[in-house]
């Protein structure tokens, strides 16, 4: 079985698919992507026509955007399962996740974290 999980260290979304693979404890081979390089790389976007990360192969199937890989690991793999089996607490859930990328992500990711992470390391005003 090969599997290999493209993502960016920074990223929280590929962090999400790190940790499902972890938490069901299957090994994979991690591939640093930078989203954010000016020329994307013509065989990643063949993987992933968005350029975003993370993308998952497994044994030559191509999958990407968190939710359909984290559905998929848990799903394709022995271990803890990592969604309710009861459809009402399923929903709960996926509600949740889509409060978190709907409404959370872009202030607390893109405007705290990025910000305090980032501008030091490139030399700029905090």
């Amino acid at each position: 079985m090969t599997l290999q999980l493209f993502a960016y260290q920074h990223s929280v979304y590929s962090w999400i698919a790190r940790l499902a693979l972890c938490e069901k404890g299957v090994s994979f081979e991690l591939v640093e992507v930078n989203p954010f390089e000016e020329k994307p790389s013509e065989s990643y976007l063949k993987l992933h026509p968005f350029n975003r990360v993370p993308t998952l192969v497994h044994d030559g199937f191509s999958l990407y955007e968190t939710g359909a890989i984290t559905r998929y690991i848990d799903e394709q793999f022995a271990g803890p399962l990592l969604q309710p089996v009861d459809p009402r607490l399923r929903a709960i859930q996926n509600q949740l996740i889509s409060i978190a990328d709907s409404y959370a992500y872009w202030p607390l990711v893109r405007q705290v974290f990025s910000h305090g992470f980032f501008r030091p390391k490139l030399g700029l005003d905090t």
